[in-house]
């Protein structure tokens, strides 16, 4: 396959999912504390959490919390670990014969107990022992069962189940998918209201407050899972964490940032699901993603990024168009191949589809613009490329009028290869030379005004080469059929002239690359 093609230049991809929903997740946590100005003010956070702990709970609390901060250090150092863990067990054991009434806070501090003892088995070298570190991980999951949105026990708990999933690696997804569901819980139900109170927790520094610690402990997270799914592209597990977020929080945002924001990661998630064909779910994202930002137009606070968002909405849809289209168009030759009735059956769908049911009821009419199902005749195809139509002009126009060269070039390159497909579905020559010759001229103007204004700009070349990739097939494509058709000599004596042009114009651009050493995947 050529180089250019390799470049995975149908699709701008988005930044990965991550990016967006730490944008999101910014929304919340760059929110004020709105407590009393006495709590705001109070440096000593960790002495007052001293006066709701039962004092015998207080002293292996500070000792496992000291160890685990030990657990990394010199070898020297890791000596008596191992006999203050034996007394901090001692103390855990005579404790729970004598203390009938347990407060929330004193559950708290036990579980921050057995959390560090978990990670002082789980890293100390000396001391390394899985199965003793996964009991005391999961002693601390169990005391937070009910509590962990408490906003003295989310940070526990989430990193309780991030260390589990680091220690049981055949369940590491698992662990960690059940940890992401903690933090979008806590933050669906706004507990950045209140001011947090820390425990002695490992690893977590007296200077950052409760936002900035969720902040890493999510970055983290994402990463692992990026890590973990990428390789594979299989993430519908994560997939649906995500859409059951933003189906909760659809209809109760009320903030355009947070709308804005809402809308990008639908549309993210529209791509995936584009490319797993699952084109029912990915429209009903794009359509969601219109409604809401139908919702702030007008709004002068975001009127610029509901523009450009717009533009990657109607991008969005054409990688849908081109996709359904595309498999539509395989499907249909298959069928023929194999001498099988006419109709196409839709692509297989999950169990359990993945539809914004939070926004149902506003998004009948538009999902009904356009078919979520395989077509296998002309008239239905053509409705497609009507509607890629509509939603080339209005990127394109956005687009251009924002300066963004390379998704204008994205853009047009998709709009072309729907019409590639369309000609799939007609077997009149006539009629396929005609969408041919359209695509030819589109790819031919944007190429030319590229190549004169933008020869020095490494990206736009890079994808000029794309565009004259397909500029190529359009040509070839009318080339071959003039030839099978054996229509007018003068007609194909031109027709090879125009490739023969392209195909001279493209060796240049390699060689344009070539010397500057660039390499594409």
């Amino acid at each position: 396959m050529n180089s250019f093609r390799q470049a995975n230049f149908r699709k701008r991809e988005r930044p990965y999912i991550k990016h967006l929903h730490k944008k999101m997740y910014d929304e919340y946590v760059k929110q004020p504390w709105r407590n009393s100005a006495s709590l705001e003010e109070d440096p000593s956070g960790r002495r007052r959490i001293d006066t709701y702990i039962d004092p015998r709970i207080l002293e292996p609390l500070k000792n496992s919390f000291q160890q685990a901060k030990l657990r990394k250090k010199l070898y020297e150092y890791k000596m008596g670990i191992g006999s203050e863990c034996t007394k901090i067990y001692s103390q855990l054991s005579q404790l729970s014969q004598t203390i009938e009434l347990w407060s929330q806070f004193d559950v708290i501090a036990l579980a921050t107990i057995y959390y560090n003892l978990g990670v002082i088995y789980k890293d100390c070298r000396s001391m390394k022992d899985t199965k003793e570190s996964l009991y005391n991980l999961s002693k601390s999951r169990a005391l937070l069962r009910g509590i962990e949105l408490n906003c003295t026990a989310i940070v526990i708990a989430v990193k309780t189940v991030i260390a589990m999933g680091e220690i049981q690696e055949t369940e590491t997804k698992q662990w960690l998918t059940e940890a992401i569901k903690l933090c979008l819980q806590y933050i669906a139900r706004d507990n950045f209201q209140t001011k947090p109170i820390y425990t002695y927790l490992a690893d977590v520094s007296e200077k950052r407050d409760l936002r900035w610690v969720i902040i890493l402990l999510y970055g983290y997270m994402i990463r692992r899972m990026g890590m973990l799914y990428c390789p594979t592209g299989e993430m519908d597990e994560w997939i649906k964490t995500v859409h059951e977020f933003l189906n909760h929080r659809a209809g109760i945002i009320n903030s355009p940032n947070e709308t804005c924001e809402w809308s990008n990661a639908a549309v993210t998630i529209s791509t995936y699901l584009i490319k797993k064909q699952r084109f029912t779910e990915a429209r009903n994202c794009l359509t969601a993603a219109e409604y809401m930002l139908r919702r702030i137009e007008g709004d002068p606070s975001v009127n610029v990024t509901v523009m450009k968002l717009n533009a990657e909405v109607a991008d969005a849809w054409l990688t849908y168009t081109t996709n359904i289209m595309r498999e539509s168009a395989s499907q249909l030759q298959r069928l023929q191949v194999q001498q099988q009735a006419s109709s196409v059956p839709n692509q297989e769908e999950p169990q359990e589809l993945l539809l914004f049911t939070s926004l149902s009821e506003h998004l009948a009419d538009i999902n009904n613009r356009i078919t979520d199902s395989y077509v296998s005749n002309m008239h239905d195809a053509d409705r497609i490329s009507c509607f890629a139509i509509d939603k080339y002009w209005l990127a394109r126009n956005i687009f251009v009028r924002f300066g963004n060269d390379v998704g204008h070039l994205q853009t047009a390159f998709k709009y072309a290869l729907t019409f590639k497909y369309l000609t799939s579905f007609t077997t009149d020559t006539k009629v396929q030379i005609k969408i041919h010759e359209s695509r030819k001229k589109l790819l031919r103007t944007i190429c030319n005004e590229y190549a004169q204004n933008m020869i020095h700009v490494l990206e736009v070349v890079f994808h000029l080469g794309a565009m004259l990739e397909m500029w190529k097939d359009a040509a070839e494509a009318i080339h071959s059929v003039i030839a099978e058709t054996r229509l007018d000599c003068d007609l194909y004596s031109t027709s090879e002239e125009k490739l023969q042009y392209i195909l001279n114009l493209l060796d240049y651009y390699k060689h344009w690359l070539a010397n500057r050493r660039c390499y594409f995947i």
